[in-house]
């Protein structure tokens, strides 16, 4: 998330406290430069015109959380370090405690607003507690919570119509999953048992997931163990700003020509990529 100012304070990304993997520290670094964002507020301040102009801040907004009186930071960070993996690591020296959302913002401990600029997480890119989604939710949940799919329910079949007539061309049926991990997985299963070939093209920086199949599709080393991942080749990366090619897209394509031409049968699979990479 991102901060703004007075008492929407900002925090600045450190390195985490507790011991990670090499690879989780190498993460960390390639963050570095990020912290260059944290001085946006003062070279704001900076650039601003002599008339008295500061740093920029956020819209009013017509919410208020209630007061807060549950557990802070170090009792919170106690306890995830006793009862929970350390896999589960962050980013911040002092992390932030999220207590409350309201649409775009969220709210910490002390009642700062910050504007959720995050965007890896997709079950929260409609904002967070929009009011037609509490209903809906409040509404299920006093029915039924959850049923197997072994017996009949309308609530899935008629959410599989509604979201497939949003859908272009054919894509009309559904196979509803609890992560992104899971649903690409899914994805290259299909993709492998449909057409009989084994190979994967990914692209290099990607992420996919970090079962079995998907940790093989991402290429980042961040992301990645030691395990067995067959039958997955990276091509690079189209990116225009920092990418080998610069913005010829002709060259892109022809490395994954070769990529395949080199790398694998010549029959593959299937093609994994992101729209948009965000990781």
């Amino acid at each position: 998330p991102q901060a703004g100012t007075g008492r929407e304070a900002e925090r600045e990304p450190e390195p985490d406290m507790q011991r990670l993997a090499s690879s989780r520290r190498l993460l960390r670094a390639a963050l570095a430069p990020g912290r260059a964002h944290s001085s946006l507020s003062a070279a704001a301040v900076a650039a601003a015109p002599e008339n008295g102009a500061g740093a920029p801040k956020m819209p009013p907004f017509a919410y208020t959380p209630p007061p807060y009186d549950g557990p802070r930071v170090a009792e919170i960070a106690q306890k995830r370090a006793q009862f929970l993996s350390p896999s589960l690591f962050h980013f911040y020296d002092r992390p932030l405690n999220i207590v409350d959302g309201k649409m775009q913002y969220l709210f910490d401990e002390d009642g700062r607003r910050y504007l959720d600029a995050f965007g890896g997480i997709a079950t929260v890119c409609c904002g967070h507690c929009h009011p037609d989604v509490i209903e809906a939710i409040v509404n299920q949940a006093k029915k039924i919570q959850h049923s197997t799919v072994l017996y009949l329910n309308h609530a899935i079949a008629d959410f599989a119509e509604a979201l497939a007539s949003k859908m272009p061309g054919d894509l009309k049926v559904v196979f509803f999953t609890n992560s992104g991990t899971e649903a690409n997985e899914l994805a290259l299963m299909i993709a492998r048992l449909y057409t009989g070939s084994h190979d994967i093209i990914s692209l290099r920086n990607g992420y996919h997931g970090n079962a079995a199949a998907t940790m093989g599709a991402t290429a980042q080393s961040n992301w990645k163990f030691n395990v067995v991942q067959t039958g997955v080749h990276h091509a690079l990366n189209p990116d225009p700003y920092r990418g080998a090619f610069g913005s010829d897209g002709e060259k892109y394509a022809r490395d994954i020509q070769e990529t395949i031409d080199y790398g694998t049968t010549g029959r593959v699979a299937g093609f994994i990529s992101e729209a948009i990479q965000v990781c």
